[in-house]
């Protein structure tokens, strides 16, 4: 035998090992999850499924949604999640992520492997009062759900901040973070604020490929097999959904299941884990128990960070403790209420306004099914927050993230007051949330109370294709809302003695038909009988000048109707026309006289013609709109402007603003800062039933009203008379009912003057 024949014996195999390695680790391995697969690892807990991405992934590209949580997600009675949902077949699944020792730390990393699969999407946080111990999060628990997959994926994504510093920190000091000396070299390189070597992130890059395909071939091993749990408990449940046959059930269950002790806790969680004969030992054992200084918190806002990154609609559920056994153990009840309104502060300050307190009703039958988990009643209380939340459309989220909640000085907080977190503020927005995204209302939503915002909220993507969020500053064309503002415009001319109210129409534009009939008062109440010829788009075919565009809509678009003289009609031709005017009367284009009138005086920041440059759209975050394709919940797509089309609407919905700027410009022409009282009067007076007047439907309900649609965009504008109190709403996706927008924004702005009433 020939030495090479000898040495390809000794070493081929070794080769063809390395080789085979290299061709199973590091090439790409993609399979697809089966929908069983699929199932069983929603509810298997297994840790295999938590530490890897494979398989979340899949699931949450389809119908599962996570809910996240530590071990009362065990606790399968019939009333859990995942059994309601299988029963009732929900078109939703929840997806059980945690368990024992999880807790915001192992949540943060484990969101950075779905990151791109959850952006805009729906998400269940179980946020438990107990984390929030002195210790916080336990380094043997953390490693149990961890993996350098994880840490590689928020690795290579992470950009110099407060949160990436500070969860470098975090992960340093936990053991299975600092396992792999590439992963630990990195995190101190975050930590220190400085950016990877190209080196470090060619070895992480390789080391990711590793572990994908890892993950890939392992995730599935060791899983728990839950289904037939789920489906033994389903069969329970009546066949059809009621709640009250549910809170029977839940009742007989509880009762049945807490015979042997005093305290609701279950029979064999009280035999097997606190054992009868150590009760005694147990007597004021947690007095001295304090969640309300831990470094909890600011992992908790690890996440939170998370979520406000991928634009995730999270509800929150602080579960209360079986307040018999507190009330044995000690467990101080005001000490757990601060730690719940700490919690809630730290949501709603930055806009984490979903939030299911459960915090009150330990004491309630059944609802506890040990000393801190859920159980019957409890599950089924969930989940009437759940149904609701989960009825919401996919909506991007956007939040007002503070780095404060990092800091030590929140850490050490104690006391928040109650009146920081209103139950009342809390509940009211959530249902104003919800009635909002009922309507699929996605864009920017604004309420000023005595001046004063009260409320902020936007949703939806204002550019999808870079994933760019709607937000506070976002600008949207206001369309018909600009009408009032050209009235404004032309009632300062009035005082100013350069045109009335009472003169003709001919006087400035005689080829019209009947001008000579027609007053400028008539153009700004729309009762000049002037209307366009069906299907008619305003403006000239190619875009010229402001005059030339309007002598185009005289010589082929305007009719007149004698019948409707006199009477109400809308025509945006009115406002077209009343522009022209003002161009006339100053010798100044309306652009000019706009920019006059309301950005220069009012310091606006976020406003501009429609037709400005791309830089100038772009530096007042002038939001793309958008429409459904095919299906009308299907993909989006952008919707293509043209701008011949919008220099036909000018002075009618040519202008785009943010919700601020936007509320300045209202106030400032009702609260006599642009026009005197005897102005505003002649203005804004209309007949009933709409009494329309100054571009205004002026209710006699105290306030104003302006509404706005055209080239997918959508403005609503309620301000009271004196200008103090408003509610705006823009948006740039499809609304469901652009009518029942209009009477829900009415109905509110009503409420909110009565509750003014009563204050």
């Amino acid at each position: 035998m020939s030495n090479k024949r000898k040495l390809w014996q000794i070493f081929g195999p070794v080769i063809c090992a390395f080789i085979l390695l290299f061709v199973v680790f590091m090439l790409p391995w993609n399979s697809k999850v089966s929908d069983n697969l699929l199932f069983k690892a929603s509810v298997s807990q297994s840790q295999n499924v938590f530490k890897g991405q494979r398989i979340k992934q899949a699931a949450f590209e389809k119908e599962y949604v996570p809910f996240y949580g530590s071990s009362e997600l065990s606790r399968m009675d019939p009333l859990h999640p995942s059994v309601l949902a299988y029963k009732y077949h929900r078109d939703y699944r929840p997806f059980l992520l945690g368990g024992p020792g999880s807790q915001s730390l192992t949540h943060f990393f484990s969101l950075q492997e779905t990151k791109k699969q959850l952006a805009g999407k729906k998400a269940v946080f179980i946020i438990s009062p107990q984390w929030f111990t002195r210790e916080g999060q336990n380094p043997a628990a953390f490693g149990m759900y961890f993996s350098q997959l994880q840490a590689i994926e928020w690795i290579l994504s992470a950009k110099d901040s407060v949160a990436t510093r500070y969860a470098a920190r975090r992960l340093l000091q936990m053991p299975s973070g600092t396992s792999s000396e590439t992963t630990k070299y990195a995190l101190m390189t975050l930590a220190s604020g400085q950016k990877l070597s190209d080196n470090q992130i060619s070895w992480l890059k390789i080391k990711r490929r590793m572990l994908i395909n890892q993950d890939n071939f392992f995730s599935t091993f060791h899983m728990n097999n839950n289904i037939p749990k789920i489906q033994n408990r389903a069969k329970m449940l009546p066949g059809t959904y009621a709640y009250d046959s549910l809170r029977e059930l839940a009742n007989q269950q509880g009762a049945k299941e807490t015979s042997n002790n005093k305290f609701g806790i279950s029979n064999s969680f009280f035999t097997r884990r606190l054992k009868p004969n150590n009760i005694k030992g147990l007597k004021n054992s947690q007095r001295k128990f304090d969640y309300t200084n831990s470094p909890e918190f600011a992992d908790f806002e690890l996440v939170l960070n998370e979520f406000a990154r991928e634009h995730v609609n999270v509800l929150f559920i602080i579960p209360p403790v079986n307040s018999k056994w507190a009330k044995y153990t000690g467990l101080p009840e005001s000490m757990y209420q601060k730690s719940v309104n700490k919690i809630k502060d730290q949501l709603l300050a930055q806009g984490f306004d979903n939030i299911a307190d459960l915090s009150h009703d330990g004491n309630k039958k059944y609802f506890m099914e040990d000393t801190i988990h859920l159980g019957w009643n409890g599950w089924l209380a969930v989940d009437q927050y759940v149904r609701q939340f989960m009825k919401q459309p996919d909506i991007p989220m956007s939040y007002n993230i503070k780095n404060y909640y990092f800091s030590k000085a929140w850490n050490h907080k104690k006391n928040v007051e109650p009146s920081r977190v209103v139950a009342a503020s809390e509940q009211n927005s959530n249902q104003l949330k919800g009635m909002l995204n009922m309507q699929n209302l996605q864009g920017s939503f604004l309420i000023v109370k005595n001046g004063k915002v009260k409320y902020s909220y936007s949703s939806g993507w204002s550019n999808e294709k870079t994933r760019k969020a709607n937000s506070a500053n976002t600008s949207y064309l206001i369309d018909s809302v600009q009408k009032s503002m050209t009235a404004v415009m032309l009632m300062r001319q009035v005082e100013a003695g350069k045109i009335k109210l009472s003169d003709k129409l001919s006087k400035y534009y005689p080829q019209v038909p009947n001008a000579k009939e027609i007053t400028i008062k008539e153009l700004l109440d729309m009762t000049s009988g002037l209307t366009t010829r069906p299907g008619t788009v305003l403006g000239s075919p190619v875009f010229k000048s402001n005059q030339d565009g309007i002598n185009y809509d005289i010589k082929n678009n305007i009719i007149y109707l004698d019948k409707l003289h006199g009477k109400r009609y809308y025509s945006s031709i009115n406002y077209v026309l009343i522009s022209g005017i003002l161009e006339k009367i100053t010798n100044k284009s309306y652009e000019d006289l706009f920019n006059q009138t309301f950005v220069k005086r009012l310091g606006l920041k976020h406003t501009a013609f429609i037709w400005s440059t791309p830089q100038k759209l772009n530096a007042i975050n002038f939001a793309n709109s958008y429409k459904y394709v095919g299906d009308k919940h299907g993909d989006l797509a952008k919707v293509a402007l043209d701008l011949n089309e919008l220099h036909g609407e000018l002075g009618a919905g040519s202008v785009a603003m943010s919700n601020s700027d936007l509320y300045k410009v209202m106030k400032a022409m009702v609260d006599g800062s642009l026009l005197s009282k005897s102005s505003m009067k002649k203005l804004y007076e209309g007949p009933a039933p709409e009494y329309y007047g100054g571009g205004f439907y002026n209710s006699p309900k105290g306030f104003r009203g302006a509404n706005g649609a055209g080239s997918g965009y959508y403005a609503f504008v309620r301000i009271s008379n004196n200008g103090k109190d408003a509610i705006i709403a823009q948006a740039n996706h499809p609304v469901k009912s652009f009518n029942k927008v209009k009477k829900l924004m009415d109905q509110l702005m009503v409420d909110m003057l009565k509750s003014k009433s009563k204050d």
